[in-house]
């Protein structure tokens, strides 16, 4: 499983005793290098998401506020659209007294 995981060949484990810890400490510092990599991977993967849900909420808030501003422009629009048609007397009124 190891040696799936690392590349690294594991020796036999064979010889004295020394050879044999010697070899299950080279195992241990591995596993422990396993597991320091897979808790950096975890931070920056939170870090990411974490990063990603901001600009999620900072993109949502620029639509709704451009949403907006757009619908205020098309309120504007009709409702000068409107004055222009339904007062044609009062702007001839306006413009005869002036």
């Amino acid at each position: 499983m190891l040696e799936m995981t690392t590349g690294q060949k594991i020796p036999q484990m064979s010889g004295t005793l020394g050879e044999i810890q010697q070899s299950i400490q080279q195992i241990q510092f591995s596993l422990t290098q396993v597991v320091n990599n897979q808790n950096s991977l975890h931070q920056r993967l939170i870090a990411l998401e974490t990063k990603l849900l901001e600009v999620q909420t900072n993109a949502t808030q620029h639509l709704t506020n451009l949403t907006n501003q757009f619908k205020s422009l098309r309120l504007t629009h009709t409702k000068e659209q409107k004055q222009i048609e339904y007062n044609p007397s009062q702007l001839e009124e306006n413009q005869e007294n002036y």
